[in-house]
């Protein structure tokens, strides 16, 4: 049916962050059925955004054949520090029929990166490293 405007959505969560006021680390979970519109514009907000304390699960939801989730993949994989300061995201797919994953398994899934982003954001500064958080 086409494409996801990523960039548009991850702007509005950039802003939306940064209106708040908030310097506390955040999880954004973005799901998805397919892959972006505007590659580049994705990458270069992922990039951008690894300088604040933002970490980005994404969720890709439907045949996992597909190549709509390579592009997802690229994102998780991306260089550091040769693209971004930390790795600020992790992808996992959660199937044609997520509600068969179970809760368990959801849970690692969602924020098993997240220890290790919250080690590097603090060692870049990015998260003050006295800087209180709540454990996922």
């Amino acid at each position: 049916m086409g494409k996801t405007s990523y960039h548009l959505a991850m702007d509005a969560v950039i802003d939306h962050y940064l209106d708040s006021g908030s310097r506390e680390p955040a999880l954004v979970v973005f799901q998805t059925d397919g892959g972006p519109i505007n590659k580049l514009a994705a990458e270069r907000y992922l990039c951008k955004a690894a300088r604040l304390p933002l970490f980005w699960q994404f969720i890709g939801f439907g045949d996992a054949k597909s190549k709509q989730f390579d592009y997802l993949r690229k994102l998780d994989e991306l260089s550091v520090p040769d693209k971004r300061v930390v790795d600020n995201a992790g992808f996992f797919h959660a199937g044609s029929e997520p509600r068969k994953v179970s809760d368990a398994e959801l849970y690692d899934q969602l924020v098993g990166e997240f220890p290790k982003w919250l080690v590097a954001a603090r060692a870049q500064g990015i998260i003050p490293a006295g800087g209180r958080t709540t454990r996922p």
